[in-house]
C-alpha cells in the first residue's frame, strides 16, 4: 500500500500532469489558430507579394508610358514652339498683307477710276473712228470715182494695137489712182508713145498725171508738135508754169520722168528723147540702153536751161523697144532687196523670143512673185513695142 505522501505526490504529479496536458492542449489549439492565421498571413503576402510584383511591373510600364509622354511631351513643346513662331509669322505677314490689301485697294480704286475714264475715252475713240471711217469711206469712194476719170483719160488700148499692134502695156497702180500713166497719139502717119512717172503716188501722183496728160494733149494733138525733144521741151515750159513754178515764192517741187517714142512707119525710124527715163532698145539679140537726158520735167529749177535732145534709129522689123517707169525695177522682195535695173534688163533680154502679151504676162507674174507679202513700193508700167 502506497503511503498517504506518496499518494499526495501521486496526485499533486496528476494533476500537474493533467494541468500540462490542458495546457499543451490549449497551447495546440493556440498554436492551430496560429498557423492557421500565419498560413491565411502568408498566403495574403503572397498576394500582395503578387501584387506588388504586378504593380512594380504596372510602375514600369507606367515609367515607359510616362518616358515615352514625356518625349512626346518635349516634341509637342517643340512643335508648339514652331506653331507658336510660325502663327507670330503668320500674324506679321497678316499685317503685312493688311497694308498690301489697303495699298492695292487703293490701286483697285484708281485703276477703277482709270477704267471708268477709259470706258469713256473709248466711247469717245468709238465715235471718232465711226467718223473716221465714214469719212474714210467718202475718201475712198472719191478716189474710185477719180480713178474712173483718170482710167477714162488713158489711151484707148484698141487704138494703141490699131496702130502699135505688137505691142504690150503693164501698167499696175500702187494705190487706186496712179502717179504714173502712159500716153499716145498718132498724128500724120507717126505714132508716139510714152511712159510717165509724176512725183509722187496715189492722189498726189494722180493730179499731175491729170495735168501732164492734158498738156501733152495739147502739145501734140493742138499744136501738132511730133519731135520727142519738142515735145518735151514745151512740155517743161507748160508744168513750169501751170505750178507757178516761175515764181520767186513758189515752193511747187512737182514734176515728172518721162521716156517718149515716135515711130514713123514710112521710114521706118525711132524718134526718142527722154527726161530721166532711158529706152531699152533690143536688135539682133543685142540690148543698147539709151541714156536720157539728166534732167526732169517741172521742177524748182525752172531758172536752170533745160534742153531735151532726141535721138533717131533705123528700124529693122523684128526690133523691139521698152520704155518704163522706176517702179518695176525698185520693187522689194521680202529679203529686202531691190529688183534694180540690171535684172530688169537681163529678164527683158531673156523674154525676147516670146510673143508681146507673153513678155506682159511674164513680167506680171514675175514681179507678183518677187514682191511677196511685201506693198508695192511704187506704180510701175513697162511699155514694149515690137516692129
Amino acid at each position: 500500500m502506497y503511503s498517504f505522501s506518496t499518494l499526495i505526490i501521486f496526485s499533486f504529479l496528476l494533476i500537474i500532469a493533467f494541468i500540462v496536458s490542458v495546457l499543451l492542449y490549449l497551447n495546440n489549439n493556440s498554436l492551430k489558430v496560429n498557423f492557421k492565421k500565419l498560413s491565411e498571413e502568408n498566403n495574403s503576402l503572397k498576394t500582395k507579394t503578387e501584387t506588388f510584383s504586378q504593380l512594380e511591373t504596372e510602375k514600369q510600364k507606367f515609367e515607359e508610358k510616362n518616358k515615352k509622354l514625356w518625349a512626346m511631351s518635349e516634341a509637342v513643346y517643340k512643335e508648339k514652339a514652331k506653331v507658336d513662331e510660325a502663327n507670330e509669322k503668320l500674324v506679321l505677314e497678316k499685317e503685312k498683307l493688311g497694308e498690301e490689301k489697303k495699298k492695292v485697294d487703293e490701286k483697285i480704286k484708281k485703276l477703277w477710276n482709270q477704267s471708268t475714264a477709259i470706258h469713256k475715252e473709248k466711247e469717245r475713240i468709238n465715235e471718232i473712228k465711226i467718223e473716221i471711217e465714214r469719212k474714210h469711206t467718202e475718201i475712198i469712194d472719191s478716189v474710185n470715182y477719180a480713178k474712173r476719170i483718170q482710167d477714162a483719160i488713158l489711151p484707148d488700148m484698141n487704138e494703141i494695137k490699131t496702130h502699135l499692134p505688137d505691142s504690150f502695156i503693164l501698167f499696175k497702180p500702187r494705190d487706186i489712182v496712179s502717179g504714173d500713166f502712159y500716153w499716145f497719139s498718132h498724128k500724120e502717119g507717126k505714132s508716139i508713145i510714152a511712159a510717165v512717172d509724176c512725183t509722187g503716188h496715189g492722189v498726189p501722183g494722180a493730179f499731175m498725171s491729170m495735168i501732164g496728160n492734158t498738156v501733152l494733149n495739147q502739145i501734140v494733138n493742138e499744136k501738132d508738135v511730133t519731135e520727142p525733144s519738142q515735145i518735151l521741151n514745151l512740155l517743161n515750159e507748160e508744168i513750169n508754169a501751170s505750178l507757178k513754178q516761175n515764181q520767186v515764192d513758189s515752193e511747187s517741187r512737182d514734176g515728172m520722168d518721162i521716156a517718149i517714142c515716135c515711130f514713123d512707119r514710112t521710114k521706118m525710124e525711132l524718134h526718142y528723147a527722154g527726161a530721166n527715163r532711158p529706152l531699152y532698145y533690143l536688135s539682133n539679140l543685142e540690148l543698147t540702153e539709151i541714156k536720157p537726158n539728166k534732167c526732169a520735167i517741172g521742177g524748182l529749177d525752172y531758172d536752170v536751161p533745160k534742153i531735151f535732145t532726141t535721138q533717131t534709129f533705123a528700124l529693122t522689123k523684128g526690133d523691139t523697144i521698152y520704155i518704163s517707169t522706176d517702179g518695176y525695177a525698185d520693187q522689194f522682195s521680202p529679203d529686202d532687196k531691190k529688183l534694180m535695173t540690171k535684172r530688169f534688163k537681163e529678164m527683158i533680154l531673156s523674154i525676147n523670143t516670146k510673143s508681146m502679151e507673153e513678155q506682159r504676162n511674164y513680167l506680171d507674174t514675175f514681179i507678183e512673185n518677187w514682191k511677196g507679202t511685201m506693198e508695192q513700193t511704187d506704180d510701175i508700167l513697162v511699155i514694149g513695142v515690137r516692129i
